[in-house]
C-alpha cells in the first residue's frame, strides 16, 4: 500500500511541475470568464446565444461548454499523462519501481480524472463568480445549485469518455495517436447527429444532455444515459491490460 501512495504521490509532484498543469489552470478560469463576459454583454455580443440571457441559459451555456471541449481539454490531460512517459523514454524507469504495472497505470488514471474534476470545479466556480459579478438575471444560491448537479452529470461523462484516450496513448506510445483518437471521436459524434443514430453513440450522449445538439435529451433512455460510463470502463481495462500484457521493451 505504502509503495502504491507512493506512486500516487510521484504523479502528483510530475503534474504539478509541469507546464500542463498551469496551462490548464488558467484555462479553466479564463474560458468561462470570457464567456459570463460576453453572455452579459459587457464584452462582444450577445447574438451568439441563444435563449434567455439569465443565470438558467447561463447555466446551460457552461454544461454546452463542457460537454463540447471538454472533450478535447480532458483528452489532452489522460494524453499528456500517459504520452509522456513514452516520448520522454521514461517508461522503463517506471517499470523498474518496485510496483507492480497495474499500480503504475492506476496511479496515472487517478491523477489525471482527479485532475479533470478539479479544472472543471474550478471552471464552474469561475463562471459562477462571473455571472454574480456582472449582475445576471436570476443569480441565487438555488439556481446555482440546480445547475451545478446537471454540469456535475456532464463533466462526470466526460472524464469517462476521456479515459480511452489513455488506452492510446500507451499503445500508440506518444501524443499523436491519442490525440487523433480525441478528433476521431468528435467527427464520430457529429456523423452520429447527422444520421439520427447519436444516442447510440457514447461521445454525442453529453452533447444532446446538454442542448448543444438541439433538445433531443428527452428521448434518451437509459442505455444511451449508461454508454459514458460503459465506455470509460473499457478504457480503464484496456489501459490496465495494456500495461500489465504489453511489451513494453
Amino acid at each position: 500500500m505504502n509503495q502504491w501512495l507512493s506512486a500516487l504521490w510521484v504523479e502528483i509532484l510530475k503534474l504539478r511541475r509541469s507546464r500542463l498543469f498551469w496551462i490548464s489552470l488558467t484555462a479553466s478560469i479564463l474560458l468561462p470568464v470570457m464567456i459570463g463576459l460576453v453572455f452579459s454583454g459587457w464584452l462582444g455580443s450577445q447574438d451568439a446565444f441563444e435563449g434567455e440571457i439569465n443565470m438558467q441559459g447561463f447555466m446551460k451555456e457552461l454544461g454546452i461548454v463542457i460537454s463540447m471541449g471538454g472533450l478535447i481539454g480532458f483528452g489532452f490531460v489522460f494524453s499528456w499523462m500517459f504520452g509522456r512517459e513514452y516520448t520522454d523514454r521514461t517508461v522503463k524507469d517506471l517499470l523498474a519501481l518496485p510496483l507492480s504495472r497495474y499500480g503504475v497505470a492506476a496511479a496515472k488514471l487517478i491523477v489525471a480524472a482527479a485532475l479533470c474534476a478539479v479544472l472543471a470545479v474550478l471552471m464552474f466556480i469561475a463562471g459562477c463568480v462571473t455571472a454574480w459579478f456582472v449582475h445576471l438575471d436570476g443569480w441565487s444560491l438555488g439556481a446555482i445549485a440546480h445547475g451545478f448537479r446537471a454540469y456535475a452529470l456532464l463533466s462526470l461523462m466526460i472524464i469517462c469518455l476521456s479515459i480511452p484516450v489513455a488506452w492510446m496513448a500507451s499503445a500508440g506510445r506518444g501524443y499523436l495517436s491519442p490525440l487523433g483518437f480525441v478528433l476521431l471521436t468528435i467527427v464520430i459524434a457529429q456523423f452520429g447527429g447527422g444520421l439520427g443514430i447519436a444516442e447510440y453513440i457514447p461521445w454525442a450522449i453529453p452533447g444532446l444532455l446538454s442542448g448543444a445538439s438541439g433538445d433531443e435529451s428527452s428521448h434518451l433512455g437509459l442505455l444511451s444515459c449508461l454508454l459514458p460510463y460503459l465506455t470509460g470502463g473499457i478504457g480503464i481495462a484496456g489501459t490496465l491490460a495494456w500495461w500489465r500484457y504489453a511489451d513494453q521493451t
